[in-house]
């Protein structure tokens, strides 16, 4: 082989120049955000007050922006061997700043914000005890020759007696009081001088950037006494006319101190959450303590970290004394709603990119909100602040353009466990909104509310002699009851299409295994048939065997679809005599390997009792009821997980069904809530299956569907009492 090679040779990758506007442009993905990597490189030179001064005619090619730090500023080799050295892995070998803070920028790009931002560079550096600063000139526009490479492109630079950063140069304008400037002796820091402006600075712009900039640091409102915040970080803007009145320190606006509702906290690494509720209306902090749990019992990768979510209810009535307290006017109030909604995320004080950004719902509460809008809360509605450490939570890790996380098990993780402890705020909230009904907690129908009995009598009793209105009223309510009959025959369907789409994922698994089962049998036999006349007894035995296990494995599939087959989308049909405890045992069976995989143990009734029923109803029941105890068994240890269910008839004839379970139970404030429509404690429930299961019940059967204040198990018991057809 060696001698059919001609030539061989080596060389290394030879970047042009103009990869620097590709990394500006690509892993910088806006204006605002390169002069807030900006802002995040003062933070990481320790510095205490940062100022972004804009100067001249803001539009292109004009103008200027510097970003002023007081740092401990760069010798000449850091501007060197750092800063001149793109993807640096300086701040990977020294991961925390001179005095103490976990840098920001890990990555070493920092720098490609400058080259987004204007086509010319100075920098101005003096470090901490010397006596001379240090300025470097980048012009960005030699960068765009097509035919220069990286390498052939030199930067200048000079060491000179402080002219700039000294008490009496530029850099004394970090101090402000007010719009003042305050003269203060500063010997040290970073001026990023970028002129030529490659884009228009506007109002709108300039917005962005104040509202950046004002949740970027973790706020000293929100972080908790024992968050450990290094020391403070102060960020100033400056700006020429005609935008001179948005000088000044940035700030989180004042409305984040009023929130309807509010959860503040911290989780710990096994999930284990302690939180103070607030809701609107209720003077007393509500303490909740509890823990998220995961399958299988593990430990979240993630944690610990500290939440704080402020809610707001947006309508009219709501914002009105928010308005007052303000003294702004409701639009006003909901301008600033709009520039604080988000849920953001600060790792070691600062802010990480792009959480909590206009139009970045990475929760997805929106689409929470549209799947259950009577309990959930969209994005428009909250302001949120989880602080975390990098140290205590490594293996949540920023995509390479430092904005947004890699996603891994451990953001995974963070996401649940976040999505958790929103639920538990949504609940409380919702408790407050909605008056609760009787003491006894039982199901009610859908549709008890729909009907025209009220003004009928009303109407008898103010205009009895007119005929002409009562007879019109009766019509329309005729006509309600066959457009309710209508309603409920869907919504029928529409329930056992429901139901059938959580058994596809059943049908799929039990009727996979017979069914390759069957085909690799088959096959076997059929190799055997085509051989017959050479074969012996032995070989013709296990051709029986083969056509016996295909015989046994059909029956599996027979009665897995014998079972699924109620759920089908068809029109109720005529309900059949039938032992009740069968239909039971049908419904628990199609679920043997959640069961399984959750470790619960069932007691099934042992008694047949006859009954005239549609099975997939009764199992319809049995499922939803099955599916939030198999849910909630996980909260408990895995040798605790049972599950019971009895049937009885009593003295006058009515069937009751007990279904208990070993889980956690039911909290006793949302006892009175289970039946409601759309409400729920899972976190991604929807709040629908209790009240389609008592929907049944009750239409149907005339029954109820209740939860008991004890029963054969510690957790949850539900009593299901049929009176119709039994």
């Amino acid at each position: 082989m060696d001698d059919l090679i001609i030539k061989t040779g080596k060389k290394a990758l030879r970047p042009r120049a103009r990869i620097v506007h590709t990394f500006g442009d690509e892993l910088i993905s806006s204006d605002v955000v390169a002069l807030i990597e900006l802002v995040k490189n003062a933070y990481d030179a320790d510095a205490r007050r940062v100022l972004i001064r804009f100067s001249g005619n803001l539009a292109k090619d004009n103008g200027a922006i510097d970003v002023m730090d007081c740092g401990h500023g760069m010798s000449l080799d850091t501007v060197e061997n750092a800063w001149m050295e793109p993807a640096t892995p300086y701040r990977k070998r020294d991961s925390l700043s001179d005095n103490g803070r976990r840098v920001l920028g890990e990555k070493g790009i920092g720098r490609f914000a400058a080259s987004r931002l204007a086509k010319k560079l100075n920098v101005i550096t003096r470090e901490t005890g010397t006596n001379v600063e240090i300025s470097a000139e980048v012009d960005w526009t030699r960068f765009d020759d097509i035919e220069k490479f990286l390498d052939e492109i030199e930067l200048s630079w000079e060491t000179r007696f402080p002219e700039e950063i000294c008490p009496t140069g530029t850099i004394k304008s970090l101090c402000w009081d007010g719009g003042r400037v305050i003269p203060e002796k500063l010997e040290q820091g970073t001026i990023l001088r970028m002129e030529s402006l490659k884009s228009d600075w506007d109002s709108e712009k300039i917005n962005q950037l104040l509202e950046g900039l004002s949740r970027l640091v973790t706020p000293k409102s929100i972080a908790p006494p024992n968050y450990q915040l290094k020391d403070s970080f102060e960020i100033f803007a400056e700006f020429p006319k005609p935008f001179e009145e948005k000088t000044g320190l940035i700030e989180p606006p004042e409305i984040l101190k009023y929130p309807h509702y509010s959860l503040k906290g911290s989780v710990n690494q096994s999930g284990d959450y302690n939180f103070i509720v607030k809701i609107k209306g209720i003077e007393n902090e509500i303490p909740v303590q509890g823990n998220i749990s995961f399958e299988n019992n593990k430990s979240p990768v993630c944690g610990p970290f500290y939440v704080d979510l402020r809610v707001w209810d947006r309508d009219a009535d709501s914002l009105y004394l928010l308005k007052e307290k303000l003294g702004l006017k409701l639009k006003q109030v909901r301008d600033l709603l709009n520039s604080t909604k988000g849920i953001n995320v600060f790792r070691d004080g600062f802010r990480i990119m792009p959480f909590g950004e206009q139009g970045n719902d990475w929760l997805q509460l929106d689409k929470r909100r549209y799947i259950n809008p009577t309990l959930r809360i969209s994005n428009d509605q909250i302001s949120g602040y989880i602080l975390i450490s990098a140290d205590e939570n490594p293996e949540i890790r920023d995509q390479s353009n430092r904005e947004g996380f890699i996603e891994n098990p451990a953001v995974l993780d963070f996401k649940k466990i976040l999505t958790n402890c929103l639920t538990l705020l949504e609940t409380r909230r919702y408790d407050a909104r909605h008056p609760k009904g009787s003491t006894k907690v039982v199901s009610k129908s859908l549709f008890s509310d729909f009907t025209l009995k009220t003004i009928q009598n009303q109407v008898s009793t103010k205009y009895p002699q007119d005929k002409d209105l009562l007879a019109s009223i009766k019509s329309k309510e005729a006509d309600l009851d066959e457009k309710l009959s209508q309603v409920k025959e869907v919504l029928s369907r529409y329930q056992r299409l429901a139901t059938l789409g959580k058994l596809i994922d059943i049908v799929l698994h039990d009727g996979g295994i017979p069914l390759s089962i069957l085909g690799n049998e088959t096959r076997e036999a059929l190799d055997n048939v085509h051989n017959w006349s050479k074969i012996g007894d032995n070989e013709k035995s296990l051709i029986i065997n083969h056509l016996e296990l295909i015989l046994d494995q059909s029956d599996i599939l027979q009665t897995v679809f014998k079972r699924i087959k109620p759920f089908g989308g068809r029109k109720r049909g005529r309900p059949e005599q039938m032992c009740l405890e069968s239909a039971i045992e049908n419904a628990v069976s199609l679920y043997h390997r959640e069961v399984k995989n959750t470790g619960a143990s069932v007691t099934l009734p042992k008694t047949c009792t006859m009954v005239t029923v549609d099975s997939a109803e009764i199992q319809e029941v049995i499922i939803n009821l099955l599916d939030n105890s198999l849910y909630w068994l996980h909260k408990v240890p895995k040798s605790q997980r049972e599950i019971s269910i009895e049937v009885q008839r009593s003295q006058n004839n009515e069937v009751e069904i007990f279904f208990s379970d070993s889980g956690p139970g039911i909290e006793p404030e949302f006892q009175e809530r289970i039946f409601d429509p759309y409400f729920s404690t899972k976190a991604d429930g929807i709040g629908l299956g209790l009240s389609i299961a008592g929907e049944i019940i009750s239409e149907y059967y005339g029954g109820e569907l209740e939860l008991m204040n004890s029963g054969q198990l510690p957790g949850a018991t539900f009593r299901i009492i049929l009176r119709k057809r039994v």
